[in-house]
């Protein structure tokens, strides 16, 4: 296994790497200008501006003195004088924060239906969740998330949509200037996602505890309901409960339009690979054996088709995450990574533009890490030996 997580590591860090390589250098040449060109200012003035900011130098000087910074995980600054890692670490609470949030969903809910659908039950509800699921998964990710945030203004009143989606720290007891024994909301979503992590592995340890002393099997819909249900509790006993409900509802909509975008897949691909089991001999061997159609789906169909799925979200990252960049800046989430990118952009703030996308590639190389060990640890074919995998 080490060596196969090596292997994994080593082969993210060269992809990581390229990406950020291409990424620095197309940002500087294809934004025009640069960021002295956004303010009136003499000849003078605006080279000796550049020259403080060191956008003078040649492109490759200043790529590898970004590189030698990022290597001792220093992102630099801003143009705008702030360090780039804290405006992205405050971005990321809210991006992690919802896209945990919609993973817990969205997987159990695809992977629910994508069951229901491969053995023809309840045709009159799996049938049109499958439509939708096929529209979301082949359509451009920015046109369904502005469909998305039309439908729902439309839906509610201006007044409830803003007191839904903006935060209003007043409601707390508290306004600007904040006081500084106060969490701000960065660091309330931080510990909420710890919390929520944290009921996450207790739920697992206790999957594994049914397991080995029952032999019963707890699907993923319950364990979701363990997360959801353990991660208001602690939120409740953490001291700030009234934040992170506040905060829960205002990225409800935000969540609940990544749950569209991103179930789909699971839905199809799940239904895709219980139909070619059908018949595989493994499913006739349990039906002959007189197992009920339901231990049948659910211990044998579905377990099979559960690496599948896995497999695809490895591929399918980037795009949720690209998918969600998308609605927190259509639904105006000033907050995560969405506002930030698109704010660094306007304002040619090429430090930020590419800190933020590190980040958010580092994000990725370490979700599919995951998954990629999952894989391997689910699929009794894999056998590591040595440096190969046979």
């Amino acid at each position: 296994m080490i060596s196969f997580l090596g292997r994994r590591l080593l082969g993210g860090l060269i992809t990581l790497t390229i990406f950020i390589t291409a990424l620095f250098f197309l940002v500087n040449v294809l934004i025009p200008g640069d960021w002295t060109s956004q303010f009136i200012l003499t000849a003078e003035e605006r080279a000796a501006r550049q020259e403080s900011l060191g956008i003078d130098r040649p492109l490759i000087e200043q790529f590898w003195t970004w590189m030698s910074s990022a290597a001792v995980l220093d992102l630099g600054k801003s143009f705008g004088g702030s360090p780039v890692f804290d405006r992205v670490r405050d971005a990321m609470a809210t991006t992690v924060f919802v896209f945990v949030a919609a993973t817990v969903i969205s997987f159990p809910l695809g992977y629910w239906l994508g069951r229901a659908s491969a053995w023809n039950e309840r045709r009159w509800f799996t049938m049109p969740t499958t439509a939708i699921a096929v529209l979301m998964f082949t359509a451009f990710p920015p046109v369904i998330a502005f469909l998305v945030e039309r439908g729902i203004r439309n839906l509610l009143s201006p007044e409830t949509y803003r007191t839904t989606t903006q935060l209003d720290p007043e409601r707390w007891g508290f306004g600007p200037p904040f006081p500084e024994d106060v969490a701000t909301i960065p660091q309330i979503l931080w510990r909420m996602v710890a919390i929520s992590l944290f009921v996450f592995a207790v739920a697992l340890v206790v999957r594994w505890a049914i397991r080995a002393v029952f032999g019963r099997r707890v699907p993923p819909g319950v364990i979701a309901a363990m997360m959801v249900f353990g991660s208001l509790v602690g939120w409740r006993l953490s001291g700030f409960s009234g934040q992170a409900f506040d905060i829960a509802l205002a990225m409800s909509i935000l969540i609940g339009g990544l749950v569209v975008l991103s179930y789909g897949e699971i839905l199809l691909v799940t239904d895709a690979a219980m139909i070619d089991t059908r018949t595989e001999d493994f499913i006739l061997t349990a039906r002959a054996k007189g197992l009920p159609e339901r231990a049948v789906r659910d211990r044998h169909s579905a377990r099979a088709a559960l690496l599948p799925v896995l497999s695809r979200l490895v591929v399918s990252l980037p795009y949720f995450l690209t998918g969600l960049v998308i609605l927190e800046y259509m639904f105006g989430v000033g907050s995560g990574m969405g506002s930030l990118i698109f704010e660094a952009i306007n304002d040619q703030d090429t430090p930020l533009i590419v800190g933020a996308m590190a980040v958010v590639g580092v994000m990725t190389l370490g979700l599919r890490l995951v998954l990629e060990v999952a894989i391997a640890a689910l699929d009794p074919r894999v056998r590591l030996i040595g440096d190969r995998v046979p």
